[in-house]
């Protein structure tokens, strides 16, 4: 019988950031790589692997000695790259087309520059697993991945090896590392024999990995020796030094038969997904304006041959993935390096900002706007038309709006209907001068823009107003909506058309204070369900009382007894516009607390309740049973309406920076904060031994959420839709008068179904046309045709399949041809 082979993987799991700052993990990336190098040269038979681009950068950057050394021992086959990513990322909050920006930098660095890509994907130390994530791996040129995390006590019945499969089918090889991806001690034995332990039966060979690691340091002199001792003594298996890509080429011809796993891998430190609200919410705003800059860049491209600042955004994207680091992005990192994060992910909203700022210049700059007053080219960067409630501040020369008769039109002359809002600023007198806010309804094309002038002697639009707001009610076409007095929660909310009360027992909008003593990652934790106390004592005010828009500003406080009890007030304000059944609060949060966690609720009217929530390129469907998960942009629940057991019903809650979510039962949850120490682990920490701590979440915030209820499936109502377009908010570029060739409405693009999604609008790496990817977005397959200027091109997706196009110019007409999601054509 033919023995176990053990592969053994040296390696050196390295924090970039985390007890410490960025600074220090690039000081010992180097200290390792230097090591590694030196244990090739000593020992012959040793093999050393390591991935994350970003480390062969900076060892490039400072020591291209070593660096050249690492080169030849790649080429020699004993130094083996993985991974193929920027840096080891958490592997559920960033966006789908973060993770393809990862395998797009990271990969193109490794063929660049080392000469080798790397087929396995490699997360050892990341929290949890998205289940779309197979086809990204497959798509970005990866056919096997190896984790850690969850182990066999946070999720029992995965095999050591197995398919790990995505909804669309995608499949790739896994492996699930035994014990710990390192160690510091030299006897292996007993290591090695775990790995033993959870091999499959009809495996012949295993992985074990060791080396010291998180602060680097790698395999030792005695644990090599160690190793050595062990291959003599040890007649039972064969040990050899390895490479995950050896493991998987010997047992591929065994995988036929492996078992498949088709769900996301979980649990594991889920506290990291609501863990620093600054630095989530400034992650989300740093992603959504890069893909805004890509598509604006992209359409000055096209209609005004302005240039792409192609390599500015391949550095702004660095920097994102950089920070999308797991235990930096999972906020468990010291005061310090979050700071540092937080600071990159608002130096890349900046730039991104005035990318898109020139591009949206460059194409209103071709247009003619001559006339009175001044206009406003609003963008639509979706690849479906939008109509969307606008607010706009234009510039009147501190003219009184109403008083001198200013007015809005569209690019035919046609009036647009206009309401004043609240302006930002404390400058505009009663009479009327200063800074005027409207908001005004716009039907935008897809992938295009449209102008709106505004100007004095202009027409009010039509007024006809279906908003009605009273101080505890709101109402429009579709909606209709009651206030408790007492606790500002929304007591109900009825569908007009149906008349079914959709708000449960419990009420909407609250929100809640739990207990949450866990540490910063809430290990071993899985769900919280002990509220102490919810905001109360509401004051509610009618803000806006128009006929496009009607507000609420409702304020509620908590307070527990005691000089340290946690406190805080919320201000929320509650809109209702006219065409959209929907309701926006904004939120303007003070918080002051310890081991507490904050959770917006929302008990719906139904019975045999299902919840899904965003994902990357697509979502997630899982038990309404309490557990925390990660979404993105949106979390809801549905099921059979109450008293209605035909009619489906639900909602939705949309958001512009939270991650963190439960659904238990007919009540879906949002989690808004946590407010633990940074970097508080146990064990081994214990609490108090420290005289100060920095405390997670303290002081103030801001955010947005859309509740968006729905009688019928939750697919038919727009919920994916507005969820992007809350978080990829409609560029308005103001323009000054002058001539030019553009048309006052145009658009570039845009998909024939509603199922399909676009995901990326960008420039080619290589420059040589545009890269289109779009989205099967609720899975459950589309037809239609991408239309790009006045050609068609046919698409047809599966259920959850993404498809990634390269539209380039061939003899006076467009030809699209697809590729894999790191751009190279099948």
């Amino acid at each position: 019988m033919a023995k176990t082979i053990v592969h053994m993987i040296g390696q050196a799991h390295l924090d970039p950031a985390w007890l410490w700052r960025w600074p220090e993990g690039r000081a010992e990336a180097l200290a390792t790589s230097r090591s590694a190098a030196d244990r090739l040269t000593e020992y012959p038979d040793f093999h050393f692997i390591r991935g994350e681009a970003q480390i062969y950068d900076w060892i490039e950057r400072e020591d291209p000695a070593l660096f050249a050394e690492i080169v030849a021992r790649i080429r020699e086959g004993r130094w083996h790259v993985v991974n193929g990513m920027v840096v080891q990322p958490d592997m559920n909050l960033p966006q789908g087309e973060s993770f393809v920006r990862h395998f797009l930098l990271g990969k193109a660095t490794m063929r660049e520059r080392l000469g080798v890509e790397s087929a396995v994907a490699y997360c050892v130390d990341s929290f949890g697993h998205a289940e779309t994530l197979p086809q990204i791996f497959r798509k970005c040129g990866c056919d096997a991945y190896v984790f850690m995390r969850p182990g066999p006590h946070e999720m029992p019945g995965v095999p050591q090896a197995f398919w790990w499969q995505a909804p669309d089918g995608s499949r790739v090889m896994a492996f699930r590392i035994a014990g710990s991806y390192g160690t510091r001690a030299t006897d292996l034995s007993s290591h090695i024999d775990r790995a033993l332990e959870q091999k499959p039966a009809g495996l012949s060979d295993t992985m074990c990995f060791f080396g010291v690691g998180n602060h680097g340091g790698g395999p030792t002199v005695a644990q090599i020796q160690a190793l050595h001792a062990l291959q003599k003594t040890r007649d039972d298996i064969e040990i050899r030094f390895s490479s995950p890509q050896a493991y998987f080429d010997a047992v591929r011809s065994t995988a036929d038969g492996w078992p498949t796993v088709a769900e996301e891998l979980y649990f594991h430190a889920t506290g990291c997904y609501s863990a620093n609200s600054g630095l989530k919410r400034a992650h989300r705003q740093a992603e959504c304006s890069l893909l805004t800059a890509e598509r604006m860049a992209a359409l000055a491209h096209a209609w005004a041959a302005r240039g792409v600042e192609t390599e500015t955004l391949r550095r702004l994207w660095h920097d994102v993935c950089f920070n999308q680091f797991h235990d930096i992005l999972g906020g468990c990192t010291v005061k310090d390096a979050a700071d540092d994060a937080i600071a990159t992910f608002q130096r890349v909203v900046a730039t991104a900002q005035e990318i898109t700022d020139d591009a949206g210049r460059a194409i209103a700059g071709q247009i003619d706007t001559r006339g009175p007053g001044g206009t406003v080219v609003v963008f639509n960067l979706a690849a479906e038309p939008v109509e969307r409630t606008i607010e706009y501040e234009p510039w009147t020369e501190w003219d009184a709006w109403v008083e001198s008769g200013w007015g809005l039109a569209d690019e035919r002359g046609d009036p647009v209907a206009w309401q004043k809002i609240t302006s930002h600023e404390a400058l505009t007198s009663p009479e009327g001068r200063g800074i005027h806010r409207l908001v005004f309804r716009a039907s935008l094309p897809s992938l295009g823009y449209r102008v709106f002038r505004f100007a004095k002697g202009l027409p009010q639009g039509d007024l006809t107003s279906a908003v009605k707001v009273t101080p505890t009610t709101l109402e429009n076409a579709h909606l209709r909506i009651a206030l408790d007095p007492e606790t500002g929660a929304i007591s109900s909310c009825v569908d007009v058309e149906t008349g079914l009360e959709l708000v449960g027992p419990a009420g909407w909008n609250v929100m809640q204070a739990l207990e949450d003593t866990s540490d910063t990652w809430s290990h071993r934790e899985t769900r919280w369900d002990h509220v102490v106390g919810t905001f109360g004592k509401a004051k509610i005010t009618v803000a806006e009382n128009g006929p496009l828009q009607a507000s609420l500003l409702v304020e509620r406080s908590y307070e527990e007894a005691g000089a340290d009890g946690a406190h805080g007030t919320l201000l929320q304000e509650l809109i209702v516009h006219r065409d959209e059944p929907e309701i926006v609060i904004r939120n303007w949060l003070f918080w002051q607390g310890r081991w507490r966690m904050l959770k917006l609720a929302c008990d719906v009217a139904i019975t045999e309740p299902k919840a899904a929530r965003d994902a990357p390129f697509g979502f997630s469907e899982w038990p309404a049973d309490g557990t925390e998960r990660a979404g993105q942009m949106w979390v809801g629940v549905s099921g059979d309406a109450a008293g209605e057991a035909s009619q489906t019903a639900g909602l939705a809650i949309l958001n512009d920076g939270k991650y963190g979510c439960d659904v238990n039962g007919s009540t879906v949850r949002l989690t808004v904060l946590r407010c633990p120490p940074y970097a508080y682990h146990v064990p081994p920490h214990v609490f108090g031994t420290k005289l100060r701590y920095d405390w997670l979440d303290q002081g103030s915030q801001e955010f947005t959420v859309v509740l968006r209820p729905h009688v019928g499936d939750w697919r038919e109502a727009e919920i994916v839709k507005r969820a992007r377009e809350l978080n990829l908010p409609l560029p308005a570029i103001t323009m000054h008068s002058h001539p030019g060739v553009r048309p006052k409405s145009a658009s570039l693009a845009g998909l024939t179904n509603a199922d399909m999604e676009l995901t990326a609008l960008k420039l080619a790496e290589d420059g040589d046309g545009y890269i289109v990817r779009v989205a099967d977005r609720h899975g459950r397959a589309s037809r239609g045709a991408l239309v790009w200027g006045s050609q068609s091109f046919g698409l047809a997706l599966q259920p959850f399949e993404v498809v990634t196009l390269r539209i380039r110019q061939r003899d006076g007409s467009w030809q699209a041809a697809r590729c894999d999601m790191i751009e190279r054509e099948e």
